[in-house]
């Protein structure tokens, strides 16, 4: 039985003395008014008030302890607001707070359908509690944060807890649950890492995400300062900003520039927005940080407006669907005196957006005022494929992985049919990350509309940019 079970018993246990108790005392008061006034209509009337009251009385605990219940109804962990109320009562300073994903949980919930995934779950749960039982850790609080995360709270150190997960993880992921596999992944911190749990919580999250590299160029990261950083970065003009060109395959000149940002703060220094996107995402910040990125650079982009050159930037997809942002937008441009026609936004999402109607209806409203529509990572792991099947896209930008294997033949035919495919759509096209002659060589032979890297240009200011375009 999990620890989160034993409580719930517990909690129930005094609920029913809760019911009990008053009951026994209703009849101890009837007995003794009875035997003080055996022929009397008071003892009518006590029954008449306080039968009632007691049933009112009764009702309303059972009803509130549905309500309140301390398990999960289907792992019997503990609930978010649970155990999240533990996290928040540790006082041991050695005690480590553990994040478990079950990173395929939705393609078992696909696949074997929700009973199936509830089960796995279910005895997921069994399995880690008699694990952490047969390595001397009784009585674990482990929660159920949301559908695919589980909260432990454990008194280790850190190295012990990271080698008995790694165990656990790769034990559980050989056997499988129920003959299906499960992948999980994990992270620990120390409970006191933040005043906040959520502020802890939110760090797990981004270290247990294997595809980021922030934990490593900002180890140290508090994310409840991390906003004003962010704001003092805009304030004191440390957004800043490179400029990498592309060729034009056809016409051989420039006519596309990539905006590469960078974001300098005095607390962490400086670092791409590449690196710090999980941490935005996580904190629900893409907006705000797309704000500053265009208001800045709106700024300093004249120079090269008058070169006639496409200006392209990357925009978080959840941006881009806010109606706030696109009115900013639209005022800043006007403001400006910017023309959306030189201008393409670059989107790159892992899973696509539910609702593509209403994603279309965006997309076709920025084009109205001018704007350009670029998929970045193109074939990779994202759902490139189903926007461009939906979406009016005007440029696909080829994921990193086609330039590194363009030696293979498979990859020089995939490349080739793509740019060949994208082109029927009146689509166009780009390869990035063309650093060598034989790979440029190689590129140049698929035919795709535009070439970026090293062999083209190195990322430069606009100063520079604009000396080189004269």
């Amino acid at each position: 039985m999990l620890y989160s079970e034993k409580k719930e018993r517990e909690n129930r246990f005094v609920i029913a003395l809760k019911i009990a108790f008053p009951l026994l005392l209703l009849i101890a008061i009837f007995f003794y008014a009875f035997s003080l006034f055996p022929d009397t209509s008071l003892n009518l009337f006590l029954l008449i008030i306080f039968i009632p009251i007691y049933v009112y009385y009764t009702v309303y605990l059972i009803y509130h302890s549905f309500q309140t219940s301390l398990i999960d109804s289907v792992t019997k962990t503990f609930t978010c607001n649970e155990i999240l109320s533990k996290i928040k009562k540790v006082k041991n300073k050695k005690s480590m707070i553990i994040l478990l994903h079950v990173n395929n949980l939705e393609d078992i919930n696909e696949r074997y359908g929700i009973i199936n995934g509830n089960s796995v779950l279910q005895e997921l749960m069994k399995e880690l509690a008699l694990f952490l039982e047969e390595h001397h850790f009784k009585n674990t609080p482990i929660g159920r944060y949301n559908h695919n995360t589980f909260l432990l709270i454990l008194d280790a150190s850190l190295e012990e807890l990271n080698h008995l997960l790694t165990i656990f993880t790769k034990r559980i992921q050989t056997k499988g649950l129920h003959n299906i596999e499960v992948i999980l992944s994990f992270s620990s911190l120390e409970a006191h890492y933040d005043t906040n749990p959520s502020h802890t919580i939110e760090r797990l999250f981004m270290l247990i995400d294997k595809s980021q590299t922030n934990e490593k160029a900002l180890p140290d990261i508090q994310l409840n300062t991390f906003k004003k950083s962010l704001n003092s970065a805009f304030l004191n003009d440390g957004i800043l900003f490179k400029y990498q060109p592309s060729l034009h395959v056809k016409e051989q000149k420039i006519a596309l520039v990539e905006v590469l940002t960078r974001i300098y703060t005095d607390a962490h220094g400086l670092f791409t927005k590449q690196h710090i996107q999980p941490i935005i995402n996580r904190m629900g910040l893409e907006r705000a940080l797309d704000k500053m990125i265009f208001t800045a650079l709106a700024e300093k982009i004249k120079p090269l407006l008058q070169q006639k050159l496409f200006i392209s930037i990357e925009i978080s997809p959840v941006t881009l669907r806010n109606s706030k942002f696109k009115h900013h937008l639209v005022s800043l441009f006007k403001e400006k005196n910017l023309d959306p026609h030189s201008f393409i936004l670059e989107i790159v999402e892992e899973k696509s957006y539910e609702q593509m109607h209403r994603f279309k209806e965006i997309i076709e409203s920025y084009k109205e005022m001018g704007f350009k529509i670029a998929l970045g990572n193109f074939g990779g792991n994202n759902c490139g494929f189903e926007y461009l099947k939906c979406l009016p896209i005007d440029l696909i930008k080829f994921d990193i992985e086609f330039t590194k294997k363009i030696e293979d033949v498979k990859y020089q035919k995939l490349l080739k049919s793509y740019i060949d495919l994208a082109k029927t759509l009146q689509v166009q096209s780009m390869v990035k990350f063309v650093d060598k002659e034989s790979t440029l060589a190689l590129i140049q032979a698929c035919e795709p509309d535009f070439i970026q890297g090293f062999c083209i240009s190195k990322p430069k200011s606009i100063k520079e940019l604009s000396d080189e375009i004269r």
